[in-house]
């Protein structure tokens, strides 16, 4: 029987490889875009527990907006928060987040922060260049982001219809990779008096949750989060980007099972007469079956082999080149390769059932 398989796979070869290829798709559609998506937010997840604060306050139902919707606390509550007992420091941060950048998910944010108060309460330190002045159109970048983008001290940015002048360079990564003065952001974007969040670090780290418990009680409007649990969080906190990879998940599945059914089905076409050969010689309908099945399997087995080798060859490059973080779970490329089995042996079971159940006098007759 494996010998019948190999050649039947043989006689076509286009079309075997056009099948190969297909259910490699699927495999490098799961593997590669829950790459993207879990090791970017992962990693964004971890530069924010870079800043050195404990806590950040958001106002509660406040999203994550595009537009400069975001702004939305006043800036007088920035007394309130440094009057709560275990308070070291608060400071106020503007985010502004613009799609079609060039990071692994083609969305760009942009900090506004006041760099004094700022500094003070996290670990950011200026390694080249100068510190961000009060307001103007300029910018402070991070050390990947220079690496990256092949940025020097003067070289500009785009953002909203200004062009941002890099003044220093900045490090540990954390937070948003640019940098701009707060003032500078309020103004863009018409938010005058109002900030995104702010950033809290507290007299003794170890009562950050005392203090967090504080100010729920006197802001209790505020949505408080702690920068230890982010990267937790950004990793697996997201129902939107959850639902959307089941989705991706779900198509790679069905592309799969589309590609082996229309394989198998034009195969069993071919090959009726071969059927009333077989079943004339006494091949029972359970042979015939699974030797289609055999067939989509051996197919399947191929795409996702393939699909696996070209999505690490293809991570090595973006992550090289591009410096995009995609990470190859363990639990995705195990779905990628159940489903790519899975799908072809679904997909080649109403094919073999069709061909096992042929009549084998109409099969010898057939031209």
């Amino acid at each position: 029987m494996n010998s019948l398989v190999a050649s039947n796979l043989s006689h076509h070869p286009g079309r075997t490889a056009a099948s190969v290829v297909g259910v490699a798709v699927g495999v490098i559609l799961v593997v590669l875009t829950v790459g993207l998506i879990r090791g970017t937010l992962r990693e964004r997840g971890q530069r924010d527990a870079n800043l050195g604060v404990e806590i950040m306050l958001r106002q509660g139902g406040q999203g994550l907006s595009l537009t400069a919707a975001d702004m939305v606390i006043p800036m007088a509550d920035l007394e309130k928060v440094r009057a709560i007992p275990g308070v070291a420091l608060a400071t106020p941060v503007g985010q502004n987040l613009e799609m079609g950048g060039s990071g692994g998910l083609g969305i760009r944010q942009i900090d506004g922060i006041e760099f004094d108060a700022f500094s003070k309460a996290s670990n950011m330190r200026i390694v080249r260049g100068q510190p961000l002045p009060a307001s103007g159109d300029v910018a402070i970048v991070d050390v990947k982001e220079a690496e990256n983008k092949k940025l020097k001290l003067g070289d500009k940015i785009k953002w909203q219809s200004r062009e941002l002048t890099v003044v220093g360079v900045y490090e540990p990564e954390a937070g948003a990779r640019i940098k701009i003065p707060l003032a500078t952001m309020q103004e863009a974007l018409a938010t005058e008096g109002k900030c995104s969040m702010i950033f809290v670090k507290c007299q003794n780290p170890a009562e950050q949750e005392l203090v967090a418990q504080r100010i729920k009680e006197q802001m209790p409007e505020y949505f408080l989060l702690l920068t230890r649990d982010l990267p937790q969080l950004f990793a697996t906190g997201f129902s939107a980007f959850n639902v959307f990879l089941n989705v991706v998940r779900g198509l790679a599945t069905v592309i799969s099972l589309l590609v082996i059914l229309l394989t198998m089905y034009t195969t069993v076409t071919e090959r009726t007469r071969q059927i009333g050969i077989l079943k004339s010689l006494g091949a029972s309908k359970l042979w015939i079956a699974w030797t289609f099945e055999k067939e989509a399997l051996l197919i399947s087995g191929l795409g996702v082999v393939g699909g696996l080798l070209i999505a690490v060859i293809a991570r090595f490059l973006l992550v090289t080149g591009l410096g995009w973080k995609i990470e190859l779970e363990a639990s995705s490329i195990l779905y990628a390769a159940v489903a790519g089995l899975v799908s072809g042996l679904l997909g080649a079971l109403y094919p073999a059932l069709r061909a096992a159940s042929q009549d084998p006098i109409e099969a010898l007759s057939y031209e």
